[in-house]
């Protein structure tokens, strides 16, 4: 089926319902939405795009819903999307939304759908937060697959939803197509504007990232929420530490649930938060069209309760990665192996530690990132953290931590606190920063804190101090 295929049936049943509301307030009804995708795609054709090429695009910038509409119009005639940024292989012509789309999509055209399921509807790229951007091609058939298992382990219906991570990576995609599917309206708009469009609108849904959950609170009224309306508020994309998930359920919405994936694999688990208490770590119930196992360094698969390596098996996993001869590399044995390390649990509950890699000691023991973090949110000061290991220039692993102060910073307290409560892994360097680096799907740039972190360990390397932003642990 083509992705757009029910938005035209929409388009008969119930044609002046709201499908888009624009960050400007402009409404795009279901007849407006399937008239222009047919003249986004009709004006496509005769520039000479044609079905089965991968068109740059970007799904964001100042008029996101055209951009959507763009990408979507492009999806009706078979022509495949990419960020251009990092190109992927095979990339074509690089499209703006601009006037020239605006009139196509609001011109009078009729365009058919492009039948082919296995056609290519967009490559998306990987979050990179630990290794080099990878490119991950999803068809028509696989979004499909996609679209309707997060339905069903969010319990989808008609929805009044804003999503407040990038429309154009694959999570942000599958909840527009979730909200489009069902006859339910989308909200066009970010974390900030999101304290002002869940009252404008009536918003009964959120899809949003813990960083962006934190602009969300920042930028709430003192005497705002919480929003009778919201009805659900799904957060996924990086860990929800404790002190930020009991802020949102209290001034935003009681009614928060954990989504846990991966642009290869889509939904892995899902589930309210309040089905997790008292297992930390833990992100939600196995999705039951994936298997889920983990392996030890060997590759020996482990048994239930014991952690290891993520191991992901589904139908709705992607067949690789798209490579530079146009070709898609399969992964291994039909399992694609996540990076994550963790446990599941014999009731279906997925546990995950962390990042395989993110921190390991010079003896190859893996020390805990999250107890770090969870430590550290402990002070009042501290508004959001990342522990990290950082090499010195003997090999020996250093641990470090990125922190955003949520006021001043008294660095007696941070050593007090680190001693008590971390007294085998303190870390050894504090960076303090104005926000932890994101990509668009919420998910905190490790790599980019490393660098960062090198580029300063360089600078202080014959300085009998770390240079400024640091702070060095007694």
């Amino acid at each position: 089926m083509n992705v757009t295929a029910p938005l035209r049936t929409l388009a008969r049943s119930m044609p002046q319902a709201p499908a888009i509301i624009a960050a400007d307030g402009r409404i795009v009804t279901y007849a407006a939405l399937d008239r222009g995708l047919d003249g986004i795609a009709s004006r496509a054709r005769t520039l000479g795009l044609r079905a089965g090429r991968i068109a740059g695009l970007a799904i964001g910038g100042p008029d996101e819903a055209l951009a959507l509409m763009l990408a979507l119009g492009l999806a009706r005639a078979g022509i495949a999307t990419a960020n251009p940024a990092p190109a992927p292989p095979g990339l074509g012509t690089i499209l703006t939304p601009d006037a020239a789309w605006r009139a196509a999509a609001e011109a009078a055209s009729d365009a058919a759908a492009c039948a082919d399921q296995s056609a290519l509807l967009r490559v998306f790229t990987s979050s990179g937060t630990t290794g080099a951007i990878k490119h991950v091609p999803v068809s028509h058939a696989l979004m499909t697959r996609r679209v309707e298992a997060n339905a069903r382990a969010a319990g989808d219906g008609r929805a009044v939803r804003l999503v407040a991570v990038g429309l154009g990576i694959a999570w942000g995609f599958v909840a527009v197509l979730r909200t489009l599917w069902a006859g339910g309206t989308l909200v066009i708009g970010g974390a900030r504007e999101a304290a002002a469009y869940i009252p404008r609108h009536g918003v009964t849904s959120l899809l949003i990232a813990p960083a962006g959950l934190r602009l969300l609170l920042e930028a709430l009224p003192p005497d705002a929420g919480p929003f009778a309306t919201l009805a659900q508020v799904e957060i996924g994309g990086s860990r929800l530490p404790g002190p930020l998930r009991a802020a949102a359920a209290a001034r935003l919405s009681p009614h928060l649930c954990s989504s846990f994936g991966a642009t290869e694999a889509g939904n892995v688990a899902f589930a309210p938060f309040v089905a997790l208490d008292g297992v930390p770590g833990a992100v939600g119930f196995i999705d039951p069209l994936t298997e889920v196992t983990t392996a030890d360094a060997t590759g020996a698969i482990l048994p239930a309760g014991q952690e290891g390596r993520l191991r992901i098996r589904s139908p709705l996993l992607a067949d690789g990665y798209l490579r530079a001869d146009g070709s898609v590399a399969p992964f291994r044995d039909g399992w694609f192996e996540s990076g994550d390390i963790g446990t599941l649990l014999a009731d279906g509950r997925l546990v995950i530690a962390g990042r395989d890699g993110e921190i390991a000691a010079d003896a190859g023991a893996r020390i805990d990132a999250s107890a770090i973090e969870d430590a550290l949110l402990t002070l009042p000061e501290i508004a959001e953290v990342a522990a990290f290991g950082l090499p010195d220039a003997a090999g020996r692993i250093q641990v470090w931590a990125a922190i955003v102060p949520a006021g001043p910073m008294p660095p007696a307290a941070l050593a007090a606190l680190c001693r008590a409560r971390l007294p085998a892994t303190p870390p050894r360097f504090i960076m303090q920063m104005p926000a932890l680096p994101c990509g668009a799907n919420g998910k905190v740039r490790r790599d980019v804190l490393i660098a960062t972190a090198r580029s300063w360990q360089e600078a202080g390397s014959a300085a009998p101090s770390p240079p400024a932003g640091e702070s060095p642990m007694p």
